[in-house]
């Protein structure tokens, strides 16, 4: 089941809806409607966790199951547009240097700059904010004074019921879903926050630097995490192509060690980026992000992003 969160372009409205195989948008409301349901409105809310819930996500998908016989109309793409499928998560975990091609490229990186950097032996993140999401087709903004916008494909796990000290074996139990994010980064402030030892934050917090969605697809539908295959393109050009198999720490891993926090329905673990970063070219301007170009982000299973760069 792929479920997304719909915005009224004029009004700011938002709604839960269903998304068939050919990418149209069904309103939740108006389809458990045409079905003869009644759905509770928690179950509507995309500002609210109820629907990631098991409870909820089995009754949507009753109601989903039910789209063809009962008729109902798909929304208008003129009127509605995709926003991030959770809106307003309480918190997004951003793990880092998860991928070993990409810690290998961290690794000439600042050994160029007299700097070394180790495998890690546990996960490592930090903190993306609620406040830089934005939509899966929505404009990618370079903000005033930056020249070196990065772009990072990410695999994002949804949160559907709390999680504390859960261990690795029971720890996909805890998942709604899963959905694509474009970990946008803006690299010399990043380097000078890394540089100070107190962490990555302005760099990777600008609005709109976290394009996620374009829905969330349960994960009955997905099955194993670790293996999708990832591409991020630029104009067509591919950037990075791999596999979330080669994760150091997968998804069952990285969701065990973060339940220490105390993970709530609606946090979103975003897992880390293999290589082919901008950053580690040989010559990075010419990689990094320009208006007019569009950075297109696919997951296996998923769905892709397509964000023009502004």
């Amino acid at each position: 089941m792929r479920i997304a969160n719909l915005i009224h372009r004029d009004i700011g409205y938002r709604s839960l809806a269903f998304v068939d195989d050919a990418g149209g948008a069904f309103p939740v409301p108006a389809s458990a409607e045409a079905a003869g349901t009644v759905l509770p409105a928690a179950l509507t809310d995309p500002l609210g966790y109820r629907w990631l819930a098991p409870e909820g996500r089995a009754r949507l998908a009753e109601v989903g199951g039910r789209l063809d016989e009962a008729g109902a109309a798909p929304a208008d793409p003129a009127v509605w547009r995709f926003g991030p499928p959770v809106p307003r998560p309480g918190k997004i975990i951003a793990a880092g240097r998860n991928y070993m091609d990409h810690v290998r490229e961290g690794q000439e990186i600042w050994a160029k700059r007299g700097g070394k950097v180790e495998i890690p032996t546990f996960p490592t993140a930090f903190a993306k904010f609620p406040s830089s999401l934005t939509g899966p087709f929505d404009p990618l903004p370079i903000p005033d004074g930056v020249d070196d916008l990065d772009y990072e494909i990410e695999l994002a796990v949804v949160i559907g019921t709390p999680a504390l000290n859960v261990t690795a074996e029971r720890a996909l139990g805890h998942v709604a879903g899963y959905a694509i994010c474009n970990d946008a980064g803006a690299r010399g402030i990043q380097r000078r926050e890394m540089e100070s030892q107190i962490g990555i934050v302005l760099a990777k917090n600008f609005p709109g630097f976290a394009p996620m969605g374009p829905w969330l697809t349960t994960a009955d539908a997905v099955g194993d995490p670790q293996q999708l295959r990832l591409t991020l393109e630029v104009d067509g050009d591919v950037r990075q192509d791999a596999s979330t198999a080669d994760m150091i720490f997968p998804v069952a891993e990285l969701i065990a060690y973060w339940s220490r926090t105390g993970l709530e329905a609606g946090d979103i673990l975003i897992t880390g980026t293999p290589s082919g970063v901008a950053l580690a070219r040989d010559e990075p301007a010419a990689y990094y992000l320009r208006p007019g170009q569009t950075v297109t982000a696919r997951i296996e299973k998923l769905g892709e992003l397509r964000n023009p760069v502004v």
